[in-house]
């Protein structure tokens, strides 16, 4: 199993509609994914239609057990854990690690969507992701977050261009580009994914080959 955190300290770039996208892709190609809303703010959660759910991630990182029953399989393929607000109590630093160890089934991929700052939540994705990757865009704002995360980890942190990006700073930089357009607006205010809602748009295609890419580097092409 492999895990993966889609972090960023600067809010509004992506960062959740690329964590949906890479688990509906991933489950396009066959890798059996479980997606992790590890924002206390819940914005997946919402977007994926699960408001106030009845067990979410912090009662999990808290002792509740996790039974096959408790993971929400979605319509897009990927089984779904969701936030709360709790998210933002004092939790063991080894949680996660402990609930990751002890998950009922043997998934391929974890994705965690973590807050856009320096949280709590965030500290408990690095102790656990085998790599971070964070989406950027043309704008300082996108690059001052990834010197920032980098600077707080020793995990390789590969950004992720949305749109043209040129700016050897961003080094690593993942291979394929995300095609940005205005239709994304629109699929964020439904449940589904850009790659269900537009499956053979230029945009959806530009999300399945970045994680063909991501799942190159991990091992698990």
């Amino acid at each position: 199993m492999k895990t993966i955190a889609i972090a960023s300290p600067a809010g509004g770039v992506g960062k959740t509609t690329l964590a949906h996208a890479i688990s509906v892709a991933a489950a396009e190609f066959g890798k059996k994914t479980l997606l992790i809303d590890l924002d206390p703010s819940g914005p997946l959660t919402f977007r994926l239609g699960f408001e106030n759910p009845r067990l979410t991630i912090t009662d999990f990182l808290t002792g509740t057990s996790l039974g096959d029953e408790n993971l929400n399989l979605t319509a897009e393929r990927f089984a779904f854990i969701p936030a709360d607000s709790r998210l933002t109590t004092n939790l063991n630093e080894d949680a996660l690690s402990v609930f990751l160890s002890a998950l009922p089934e043997n998934f391929d991929l974890v994705v965690l969507d973590v807050a856009p700052s320096l949280t709590q939540a965030l500290k408990l994705a690095l102790s656990v992701a085998d790599h971070v990757f964070t989406p950027v865009d043309a704008s300082l704002h996108t690059l001052r977050a990834l010197v920032q995360l980098r600077a707080i980890t020793n995990l390789e942190v590969t950004a992720i261009a949305i749109g043209e990006v040129n700016n050897k700073e961003l080094a690593p930089l993942l291979d394929v580009s995300l095609v940005y357009s205005n239709k994304i607006d629109g699929f964020i205010g439904g449940t589904l994914s850009a790659l269900t809602a537009d499956k053979d748009g230029e945009v959806a295609e530009s999300y399945r080959s970045a994680t063909y890419s991501i799942l190159e580097i991990l091992g698990l092409e």
